[in-house]
């Protein structure tokens, strides 16, 4: 039944890959049948309609629509009843907008967008999401109202090719005008619904009202916008623009295409056809395009990098800053959709039809076959420069590396085949601005190895498809036989384009095959004995004494490539959950959390690690999380802890009174501690049962003897009879030791605790330690200000109201006792809906299962 199930999902997935590139591949061919008589010397006479006075009148459109949308999200905001200033939100809602418009699956990337930056201004994820269902349904509201009115009383005239009976329009229409109805029915009834014990409310009728205005406004503009790009409008009444607009503009959102390119397109020049040239639709649907979707976008994106900028800035300490001006969180990314846009260039370059007069001039000066090489060539680099993008995203120094030459190489081969000037120039360039940037591509890992996620596989396949049907459409006048593909001369401009075809398709064939047959997926499995050897020979020269809870072999262990350090992590749900920072050569830390982030992305799963420190955390904002603060960690500095004086007061009471009593300390050398295996369970299980719990894991050691026998034990003994113990952990050079499982037996006062804490301390700093772990204070630390995060305030009111489920103050004034250092410790998970997630799954694998979270 399981493996029936999991078949199911795998072929969903290969559908999910699919679909999107099959509908533009179909969009595509419709497309081509439509504009089959176009010749190319039309094609420069396009725009030649559109005139200056329209191009700004469809700006001004265009500007008044996105001021529209963005009342969308004002009236959101009003409505999830939090205040944020007005120019807040109407950058939030430019950027989600303009960026969802252009990636598509527009409610996912619109929610994952508004959550990400309205959670800055402090809302609730409950709150953010009320604004995204807002939104989507003013959306909705919009599309029943005007859909629903002209689908069922506008009289559709459809083109004699199209044989849908008009009965079917008219039901979709009263169908989405009953949704409008039962909405505003809701609304006037004041109807609610629960959400685990969260009770939602439909907005109240007059902002029903307002959105279906604001909704209404919005689509009324943007048919303006295309209405007025349009030659001679008057020849088409707005009225059937605006309906065929809104039949293209569903269809394309239902395809998953990316903002429905090409099937947009295709609807709407076969719904135009009757009335206009298909030169004067393709021209008004290029502006439209760039009008009102590609230039918003780069704005959005823009917006969103200084934004995102600004936010990661204030994660960092001044210190810190420092280190992370060294490591930029946006080149490789804005290097990486360069190098694919350069890519997408050569390829679309090689698809069009060369200057002759270039061809000829190149004849002269080189031999006919470095011109043909050349040609075949260049679309190779350009599928190669699609492929390297993925590896300059992820900051790998052989992409780097291997993108300049393609690049140096693509601007040759441009000049070469028919003197394409332009094109070696934007190759060269970006050449250029690249070769100086050495120092953000630091990742050592094998190109065959990146996993490319379906968005990437997607975008590479709709470019190559693309390519192919952009080199046929304009070669589609030209005669094809056997011998085509093997013709030579100036003027073979078709054999050129089908060999760079071939070569395109080769390329993608090798690097798919190399992939298969060369990938390395690591292994999910818990380490073996040799596993655990490397491990305890890398803690050995570590000074993180968190290292040792690896030994406990309930962890996974993923190693860098030299051996030299390594990451322990549990899986819990969806969530890859390191615990602690890595351990080991700090050199190779950088590459060694992109290596396992990369193999949580490729079982998809998603990142996080537990209880780090400040060590890392440029790297961690490095790919992606967002750090939370958790606490703080108490360390005592040794070489100033002693008995003497008023500070040491309690400390001398408690050793006198214990050692008055018979009890003694004694550190036992690892190789004793099998002989005492009984003696240490019997306390153990008793110390259990008394605290009505089981073992925790992953965060902390367990009873188990062979773990045990790897530390020294730290024990209190009345006579010869150990009464409480704990195992030691030690750090190289001396630089910390702390203790991980502790346990008494329940027939003594708990002091016994106390008193082994002061002993070892003391003998840590016979022996030459520097600090003692106390360990963490969970909450302490965490400022309760007007401006501090959501986190940070429930957090803080926890820590100071909580007694009833854990004593947070009583355990920090414990340890403040001893007078320690307090380090910060933190989460970084992350960000939008996954952060949720990735809480309950850290919850359930500390405690070991939901049973165990709510058990006395």
């Amino acid at each position: 039944m399981f493996q029936k199930k999991s078949a199911i999902i795998n072929n969903l997935k290969k559908i999910s890959y699919l679909l999107p590139i099959a509908i533009f591949a179909l969009a595509l061919i419709t497309l081509d049948k439509q504009l089959h008589h176009m010749h190319l010397e039309e094609i420069h006479n396009v725009f030649s309609h559109i005139s200056s006075t329209d191009i700004l009148l469809v700006i001004v459109f265009t500007f008044l629509s996105y001021i529209i949308l963005s009342c969308y999200d004002i009236l959101a905001v009003h409505y999830a009843n939090h205040w944020i200033p007005i120019d807040k939100i109407i950058k939030s809602s430019f950027i989600s907008t303009s960026i969802s418009y252009n990636i598509g699956f527009n409610f996912l990337t619109s929610g994952s967008l508004r959550y990400r930056l309205y959670s800055l201004y402090g809302l609730t994820l409950l709150e953010i999401g009320k604004i995204v269902t807002f939104c989507g349904l003013t959306f909705w509201v919009g599309i029943s109202f005007i859909g629903g009115t002209v689908l069922t009383f506008y009289p559709l005239k459809l083109p004699e090719s199209i044989s849908i009976p008009t009965i079917y329009f008219k039901v979709i229409g009263a169908l989405l005008l009953l949704f409008l109805i039962s909405y505003f029915f809701f609304c006037l009834t004041q109807k609610s619904f629960k959400i685990k014990s969260h009770e939602i409310h439909f907005p109240k009728i007059n902002i029903a009202f307002l959105q279906l205005i604001v909704a209404t406004l919005d689509y009324v503009l943007v048919g303006c916008v295309f209405f007025f790009l349009l030659p001679g409008y008057g020849h088409v009444s707005y009225l059937y623009v605006l309906t065929i607009f809104l039949i293209a503009q569903m269809i394309g959102l239902i395809s998953t295409v990316p903002g429905g390119l090409g099937v947009f397109e295709t609807i709407m020049l076969f719904m135009l056809t009757p009335y206009f040239h298909s030169n004067d639709i393709l021209g008004t649907l290029v502006v439209f395009r760039i009008v009102y979707y590609f230039i918003p976008f780069i704005v959005g994106i823009f917006l969103l990098s200084h934004n995102e900028l600004n936010v990661r800035k204030k994660l960092l300490t001044s210190s810190q800053r420092k280190v992370i001006s060294k490591i930029s969180a946006f080149t490789p990314q804005i290097f990486a959709v360069l190098i694919f846009f350069a890519g997408m260039a050569l390829l679309f370059f090689e698809a069009l039809p060369p200057q002759i007069e270039n061809m000829r001039l190149m004849a002269r000066i080189i031999p006919l076959f470095l011109i043909e090489s050349s040609s075949l060539l260049s679309s190779m680099t350009g599928v190669l420069l699609l492929i390297l993008a993925k590896g300059l995203w992820k900051r790998i120094d052989g992409a780097y590396l291997l993108s300049l030459i393609v690049l140096f190489l693509g601007a040759v081969l441009s000049i070469l085949k028919s003197f394409n000037y332009i094109g070696a120039s934007l190759l060269f360039i970006t050449f250029l601005a690249l070769l100086p940037n050495r120092k953000y591509f630091y990742r050592k890992s094998s190109l065959l190895n990146q996993l490319f996620s379906k968005d990437n596989v997607i975008a590479i396949s709709l470019v190559v498809i693309s390519f192919i049907w952009l080199g046929f459409f304009f070669h589609r006048h030209a005669y094809y036989s056997h011998e085509t593909l093997w013709q030579f001369g100036i003027d073979s401009h078709i054999s050129r384009f089908l060999r760079s075809v071939v070569g395109s398709i080769f390329i993608l064939v090798i690097v798919g095959t190399l992939k298969l047959l060369g990938s390395s997926n690591k292994d999910i499995k818990l380490p073996n004995k040799d596993d655990i050897e490397l491990a305890a020979q890398i803690i050995q020269k570590s000074t993180d004494t968190n290292g040792n809870l690896a030994l406990v072999k309930d962890k996974y262990l993923i190693f860098d490539e030299k051996i030299e350090s390594f990451i322990m992590y549990g899986i819990s749900g969806k969530s890859w959950i390191c615990m602690g920072d890595p351990i080991g050569n700090a050199d190779n830390i950088k590459d060694l959390i992109w290596d396992f982030h990369e193999t949580a992305n490729l079982h998809q799963g998603w990142t996080v690690f537990y209880e780090v420190s400040e060590k890392f955390i440029p790297y961690y904002i490095d790919i992606g999380l967002k750090l939370i603060k958790i606490g703080e960690e108490a360390k005592v500095k040794l070489s100033e802890f002693n008995l003497e004086g008023s500070a040491g007061k309690d400390f001398r009471y408690s050793v006198k009174r214990m050692e008055k009593a018979g009890y003694h300390f004694e550190v036992l050398p690892r190789e004793c501690v099998l002989d005492h295996e009984k003696e240490l369970k019997d306390i153990s299980d008793a110390w259990l049962e008394i605290k009505r719990t089981s073992e925790k894991k992953f965060s902390m050691g367990f009873f188990d003897i062979d773990y045990l026998s790897n530390f020294p034990l730290a024990v209190v003994k009345k006579e010869d009879k150990i009464v409480s113990f704990a195992n030691i952990w030690l750090s190289a050079k001396n630089e910390e030791l702390t203790i991980d499982l502790m346990r008494y037996d329940p027939e003594i006062a708990d002091m016994t605790m106390e008193y082994l804490f002061v002993k070892l301390m003391l003998w840590g700093k016979e022996n030459g330690y520097e600090y003692f772990s106390l360990g963490m204070s969970p909450l302490s630390g965490l400022e309760d200000r007007n401006l501090a995060p959501l986190w940070t305030k429930i957090g803080s009111a926890i820590y100071n109201h909580g007694e009833y489920f854990y004593n947070f103050k009583g355990l920090r004034a414990y340890k403040n006792k001893f007078n320690p250092i307090w380090e910060p410790r933190y989460i970084a998970l992350p960000s939008n809906f996954k952060q949720v997630s990735a809480l309950k799954d850290i919850a359930l694998l500390i405690s070991g299962g939901a049973k165990e979270i709510f058990s006395k």
